[in-house]
């Protein structure tokens, strides 16, 4: 009877509450308040090497010479050590504060010494640091330095320098599980907008382990010029952690740096659609992949210059304006042997698609990245290996007879294709780490219209061989121009590799289908882009 009882009531009522229970945490976590994860500097300092310095620097705590082969600095803050003086300038030399409680007006945080090269007083215009050891002061908030005898006469409240309209202040940020002693962790859940006309915030988005390391360089540059709180990286954090602050922000709009290649541009880019943010936060570019086609037709460069003052790369963000950027769906229909249709697969495109030689080459490369044996990576290796699968492509013709395969339709229309091995679906005008293939040799052609970015439409454009490929990328011969269009649809009767913005994949029989979808917002580096006074 006991046993009984326990079996039909006892049990029974534990799992409801524990399926309760469950269930309960799950909404609340879903329907909670949205939080971002970032590191808690009150710990630590964020040490790394000091390398690619061409000045002295000198320990903070002990004052000694550092060499720059065992010196250290903290990115955020600037504070240099010793490797034996790390343990004690963590406890008593502080870090930049991520978060700060109080209505007062933030001071300068001042670090003594290690002012950077050419530093100028704020007070008298005269340079700084000139003797040896920690000498004069710079704050790693407004950036300002000042002789020892001009310090007492700049004002003690910071007001965050030339970036300021970029910065998020500590003391806008409402930190949650700010006490703990384990967690290295903390939890943004507000942010309470300064009292700044004109604020847009900044955000840096990049991944440590991309771009040759470049990534995890361009993070530390920032941190020092920002608060590090702004700074996302994403091999620790998803882009939809990154945009969790323009859910803070509510309706005060933020600016996105993303430090990456055309994948990275449009994984973010496609994150950026799918939550539905409004308003809609605008995005600059760091060139760190092997092409970067959609940096170069903004303006950001063909590649990141690692050299560069990121102050710099700041100033032109600022200058910067908006453009829009046409955002396309591809919705890829398998086929099965029975003639039925598998499920479908939806993508964003934002650059362009390639079916054939292109997509193979592309394809033989990401595979060989991808492969645990490809132990050294650099931009120049990259497009040697690029060269090396378009060579073979040159012997192999693995895309041979692609026209008698393939049906490509122009807004209805069915084309026809001469002898072809690659098709490419153009939005921007670059391709192939910068070839503006439509335009090439367009004088003549009354029928086709100009190429525009945020027009609705379409170019297409047909590759006869892996040869004339090369010939496109220094300018000796033409494309071959199927047409533009606002809707395209190609059937796939035989399998051929294909790509969307530079991820490619093998495809099997298929029909794919590309309409409008709507617009993504950019910034336009308007110094350097053609096609600013186009948009």
């Amino acid at each position: 009877m006991l046993e009984e009882g326990f079996t039909t009531i006892v049990l029974p009522t534990l799992s409801t509450m524990i399926l309760f229970i469950i269930t309960l945490n799950l909404f609340r976590y879903l329907v909670g308040k949205p939080c971002i994860h970032i590191r808690d500097v009150t710990k630590e300092h964020n040490w790394k090497s000091i390398t690619r310095e061409n000045k002295a620097y000198y320990c903070n705590n002990c004052e000694g010479l550092l060499f720059n082969i065992d010196g250290l600095i903290c990115d955020s803050c600037g504070i240099c050590v010793d490797p034996s003086c790390v343990k004690i300038a963590d406890k008593q030399l502080k870090c930049k504060v991520i978060s700060l409680s109080t209505n007062e007006p933030m001071k300068h945080h001042w670090i003594k010494g290690n002012l950077p090269i050419s530093a100028v007083c704020d007070v008298c215009d005269e340079e700084c640091d000139l003797e040896p050891g920690l000498t004069d002061w710079w704050c790693c908030w407004c950036q300002r330095c000042v002789h020892e005898a001009c310090k007492p006469i700049l004002s003690e409240i910071c007001d965050f320098g030339k970036f300021k309209l970029m910065i998020i202040p500590p003391t806008s940020l409402e930190v949650v599980n700010q006490r703990s002693t384990v967690r290295r962790w903390l939890q943004l859940r507000s942010v309470i907008p300064p009292n700044w006309p004109e604020w847009r915030p900044l955000i840096v988005v990049a991944n440590k382990k991309s771009g040759n390391k470049d990534g995890a360089e361009i993070l530390s540059l920032f941190r020092r010029l920002l608060n590090p709180a702004q700074i996302v990286d994403l091999s620790e954090r998803d882009p939809v952690a990154a945009l969790e602050w323009c859910r803070l922000l509510g309706k005060i709009a933020c600016t996105i740096l993303v430090a990456g290649g055309d994948g990275t541009i449009a994984w973010l880019l496609n994150t950026i659609h799918k939550l539905k943010l409004k308003p809609v936060p605008s995005v600059a570019i760091i060139p760190l992949g092997t092409g970067n086609d959609l940096s170069r037709v903004l303006g950001w460069g063909k590649e990141h210059d690692p050299d560069k003052d990121p102050a710099d790369i700041l100033q032109q963000v600022q200058m910067a304006q908006e453009v829009k950027l046409d955002r396309w769906n591809v919705v890829v229909k398998p086929s099965t042997g029975l003639g039925l249709r598998g499920s479908y697969q939806t993508f964003n495109m934002y650059n362009y698609i390639s079916v054939g030689v292109d997509a193979q080459v592309t394809l033989k490369f990401h595979r060989t990245r991808e492969s645990r044996f490809y132990f050294y990576s650099s931009r120049l290796f990259n497009k040697l290996l690029y060269l090396c699968f378009g060579t073979q492509q040159v012997v192999e013709r693995e895309c041979k007879g692609l026209d008698k395969n393939v049906e490509v339709y122009l807004d209805g229309e069915k084309m026809d294709l001469p002898s072809l091995e690659g098709i490419v679906i153009l939005n921007i005008p670059s391709w192939a780490a910068g070839v503006n293939l439509w335009n090439i040799g367009l004088e003549g052609h009354g029928e086709y219209g100009n190429q525009s970015i945020n027009d609705g439409k379409l170019e297409v454009v047909g590759l006869y061989s892996s040869f004339h490929m090369a010939q496109l990328q220094v300018g000796l011969s033409q494309p071959y121009r199927i047409g533009q269009a606002s809707t395209i649809k190609v059937k796939l009767l035989k399998s051929y590799a294909m790509q969307i913005d530079g991820e490619p994949w093998y495809q099997h029989p298929c029909e794919f289908i590309i309409t409008y979808c709507d617009k993504a917002s950019l910034l336009v580096n308007t110094v350097n882009s053609v096609l600013f006074s186009e948009s």
